[in-house]
This record gives structure tokens, C-alpha cells and sequence, in this order.
């Protein structure tokens, strides 16, 4: 199943290495350098010609040290259009985003530099197969009702 991943990381060097590791799994990924940027680009690709709100990321990561706008305000920006967004946040500061993650739904969480490659893959595809699971628990719903 391949994803559509939004990127806020203002170091080129990570951005790039995200970039890669998504694309080489089949993902759909966009970088941005900045939580306005960021902020941004959902709310262009969420808006439809209609004017009506609609999902297009499955997952966004956010960097939580970026100037301008850090991430914790830049996932509330995001909720505020879809509040049930999953967000990622990739960060040294993993005390501090989890003291503020209240603020926000249960769809975000945090993992902490460093990581390693194989846990970012398992927190963002996992959002991936919880996301089929409601689909298909959903589809099922639906069919027992029909009958």
C-alpha cells in the first residue's frame, strides 16, 4: 500500500535521506523546509475546488526544532483542517513534544533521534495497516447492513 507522506525538516541532509527511504518503498513523498511551508502545502492538497475539506496525507512527520513555526504548532494548524491526522514527530526533544502532545489527538506520537530507519518504517507503515484494518472493519460494516 503506498502512502502519501508530508515532510516539515529544515536540514537538507535528513530531508534527502527521508526522501529516499520513503520513494525506495513505493512512497508518494513531498518535503517541505518550515512548519509554515508545511502548514502550507496540507492545507493546498486537503482543500478541494469545491471548497470542501478532504484527506490526502496519510502520515506527516514533523521535525520539532524548526524556525518560524516548530512542530507542535504546525500539527495544530493540521488538525485544525483534519483532526484525526496521524503526525509523526521526529526529534531530540522527545520530553518536551510529549509534554505538549496533550494538546493534540491520539493520532500523533513521537520517535526520538536517533532512531533507527527500520523503527521510522514501523511507526509510519504501521499507520498504514491500521489504516486498512478501519477500512476493512468498516467495508464489513457496511456489507452486514446490506443483507
Amino acid at each position: 500500500m503506498s502512502l502519501k507522506i508530508l515532510i516539515a525538516e529544515d536540514y537538507k541532509d535528513l530531508a534527502d535521506s527521508y526522501r529516499m527511504i520513503f520513494e525506495g518503498r513505493g512512497h508518494e513523498v513531498m518535503i517541505t523546509n518550515n512548519g509554515v511551508e508545511c502548514q502550507n502545502i496540507y492545507k493546498q492538497y486537503t482543500k478541494q475546488s469545491d471548497g470542501k475539506i478532504k484527506p490526502y496525507f496519510d502520515v506527516v512527520i514533523l521535525d520539532q526544532k524548526m524556525l518560524g513555526m516548530d512542530g507542535i504548532e504546525t500539527a495544530k494548524e493540521i488538525q485544525r483542517v483534519i483532526p484525526k491526522q496521524k503526525i509523526i514527530f521526529v526529534t531530540g526533544y522527545g520530553k518536551e513534544v510529549l509534554q505538549k502532545l496533550p494538546q493534540l489527538s491520539e493520532n500523533a506520537l513521537v520517535v526520538n533521534k536517533p532512531f533507527t530507519v527500520q523503527a521510522l518504517l514501523t511507526e509510519v507503515e504501521g499507520f498504514a495497516v491500521t489504516k486498512f484494518r478501519e477500512m476493512v472493519k468498516n467495508r464489513q460494516s457496511t456489507t452486514s447492513l446490506n443483507y
